[in-house]
Parts: structure tokens; sequence; C-alpha cells
């Protein structure tokens, strides 16, 4: 992942601040994604790895060092276990911005957490960028020639690992902020649509 990139997170101010930007750098990647998906199509010309760079998540990193005790929190939502750094990748923010904002206003409120968003190095799979996923289908395109030039979804990404209680944290890497990353929500979404034929 380009460096440049991977660093660009931003410190918002408030919660609205924060969603906002995160569906401004989901519409952004989902728009590259799109656009390099229709000039394929057209042109059989493949991304540079520059624009590929583009296609990928937007990052929300929690940062909460106390300056004393932790206030005493009986919700069981919107809190911290410990001190720390958390992050998750988010997709979708527009459709999730109220849930959004009920997880962040105590986080920054009342715990007085800062909060920074980016771009994330989790590449945004193609078929989670159209409607209803079989707009490829008529163009004479195969799965396999897509997936040599654009990220496809992986088994293997989609993982279930923190919400099993079975994730285990690598020395300085950030704490989970969230059960699912959005590689896994968008997964399901698009599960849901095939089964409910939406």
């Amino acid at each position: 992942m380009d460096k440049t990139l991977r660093s660009a997170l931003v410190t918002v101010e408030t919660p609205e601040e924060a969603v906002a930007r995160l569906d401004r750098l989901h519409s952004d990647a989902t728009t590259a994604l799109r656009h390099a998906l229709e000039h394929f199509l057209e042109t059989r010309e493949p991304p540079s790895p520059d624009e590929r760079a583009r296609f990928r998540y937007p990052e929300i990193r929690v940062s909460y060092e106390p300056e004393g005790l932790q206030p005493l929190v009986r919700r069981a939502f919107a809190k911290f276990p410990a001190p720390g750094v958390y992050a998750t990748t988010i997709t979708q923010p527009a459709a999730f911005r109220s849930y959004l904002l009920e997880q962040l206003r105590p986080l920054m409120n009342e715990y007085g957490a800062t909060v920074e968003v980016g771009v994330s190095s989790e590449e945004i799979p193609y078929p989670y960028v159209f409607e209803r996923g079989d707009e490829l289908s008529r163009e004479g395109v195969t799965a396999a020639e897509l997936a040599l030039f654009f990220p496809a979804p992986l088994l293997s990404a989609v993982g279930d690992e923190i919400a099993d209680g079975s994730f285990q944290q690598a020395p300085g890497m950030a704490r989970p902020l969230a059960l699912f990353d959005a590689v896994r929500v968008d997964f399901s979404l698009r599960r849901l649509m095939h089964y409910t034929g939406g």
C-alpha cells in the first residue's frame, strides 16, 4: 500500500464530520473503481497501480488515552474496554449514518476520544460497486479476467474472528473498533441481495 495514502488520516472534530468524511472517501473509491471497470470493459486497458490504489475502503481510527479514571458506563455499546487505539474499515457510511453517529457521539463526547478518518489498505472488491452485481455478465468478460486487474472477493479476507472471540492482536496493531470490517459487511449485504432477489 502506498504509504502516502495510508498515512492520510485526518483528525475530525465532530462525529458528523467523521461520517461525512467516511462517506466522501467511500464515494470517491467506489466511483474510481466503477469508472476503471467501465474503461476496462470498453478498452480492455487495466487500471494503473496509482488508479488501483484509489479502490480502498475508508478507515476510522479512534484513540482513547484517558487522563485519569475511565468513565463508568453501563450501556453495552459505545464504550472502551481499555485505553488504546481502535480502528476499522467502513462501507456504505451513508446507509449506516445513524448507527455510526450513535456510536461515535459517546466516544467523543464522554470519553474525549480523538477520531481520525482516512484511506485504509483494504481494497474494495469490484462486484461490490454495482447495484445488482450482474451488470458485468453481458459484457463478455469473465470474473477470472477481471480478478487479474481488479480487487476480487476473497473468502479468506471475510472473517468472523473478532465476533467469534478468536482474534489475535499483533503487537503495535490497532484494536478492533467493530465486530465486522467493511469487506465482511459488503459480503453479507451481497449475500442478502442474492437470497432476496434485491
